[in-house]
């Protein structure tokens, strides 16, 4: 793929970024759907919940890099509820009917974890483990049950 366009979503806490859509051209067609979408969700939003939604992200990446992108976050509201900017999950292609290399989600997946560091949303764990101590906490407790139960499926019982 030498030119690709990525439109990424995300309904509620911004943890987890679905591919909304995928354009080979068009910056500006990827950016205002996204623009139109995000101010919709807003709107929405304003209505049904105190929390604002958790936002759109349109990246191209051209030859191996991601060359601009754009996010519409409400970043105010989510530097006061951030996360480690160690995710895994940041990016979801799953179930999109486009066969992508790794390298370009890699790409694309960066380029999004760079803007939410940049906004202070994504913060490094360790920092994120003092300022969240009950988060961190349950976090460790939710993967030592995780890991319990993979070794108990793996006897058998």
């Amino acid at each position: 793929m030498r030119n690709i366009i990525f439109h990424f979503g995300a309904a509620g806490h911004p943890v987890s970024w679905i591919l909304h859509a995928v354009y080979g051209a068009g910056y500006g067609i990827a950016l205002a759907s996204a623009k139109h979408w995000h101010e919709r969700m807003v709107s929405d939003h304003r209505i049904h919940s105190e929390t604002p939604p958790g936002g759109q992200f349109v990246v191209e990446i051209r030859n191996g890099s991601s060359v601009r992108s754009d996010l519409f976050f409400d970043a105010d509201h989510f530097r006061e509820h951030q996360e480690p900017h160690d995710q895994s999950w940041l990016c979801q292609f799953q179930g999109f009917p486009l066969d992508i290399p790794d390298s370009v989600k890699a790409i694309a997946t960066e380029a999004l974890r760079t803007r939410l560091i940049d906004i202070g949303f994504l913060i490094p764990r360790a920092e994120w483990e003092v300022r969240y101590p009950e988060q961190a906490d349950y976090l460790r407790q939710f993967r030592a049950m995780r890991s319990a139960s993979r070794s108990d499926s793996g006897r058998g019982g």
